[in-house]
Formats: C-alpha cells, structure tokens, sequence
C-alpha cells in the first residue's frame, strides 16, 4: 500500500471517530435504570424457600390480600422488596 493510500485511510477513520463521537455527544444521555436485588420478581418455589412456608400457607395469605402479589396468566410472582416491607409489618419489637 502506498503512503498516500495509508494517509488516506487513516485520515478517513479519524473523520469516522470524529463523526462517532459528535454523534454521542449529540444524543441526550439515556437515564439508566438501576435494578436492585430487591426489584426481582419470584416464583411461588422461590418464595416458599424465602420465607419457609409452604405453598398453601403463601396462597392463603394472598387470597387474604395480605401478602402482596401479581398474578400472570395461572402463575403468581411476588416483587421481593414488597415482601421485605411486608416482613416488616410483623417485626417483633424489643423493649
């Protein structure tokens, strides 16, 4: 490859960065959303091992509206940090 071919392949490249990064700098930040180990969503099996219950006990706390769920389609799933603050409605208090 001559030298003239190589400058011009580099000068094109360093137009297409140039052009890459005017074009990032041009599009607003995107905000991105942090997911917490408490945002996840559980089946019914892992809430069960969660909280040591069995699976009659967590559907009758759910048809009692108690315990906080979402139902898709036949499957409950249960948002864990709703789970926590349910907990804590039942935290024994030391005095």
């Amino acid at each position: 490859m001559s030298e003239t071919k190589l400058q011009e392949v580099a000068e094109a490249r360093v137009a297409e960065e140039a052009e890459r990064q005017a074009a990032a700098q041009a599009q607003p930040d995107k905000p991105k959303r942090t997911i917490h180990w408490d945002d996840e969503l559980m089946t019914t099996r892992q809430l069960m091992e969660f909280l040591s219950l069995s699976r009659t006990k967590i559907w009758e706390l759910v048809n009692k509206e108690q315990l906080p769920a979402f139902k898709i389609g036949g499957d409950y799933r249960y948002r864990r940090s709703e789970v926590i603050e349910w907990l804590e409605r039942f935290r024994v208090k030391r005095g």
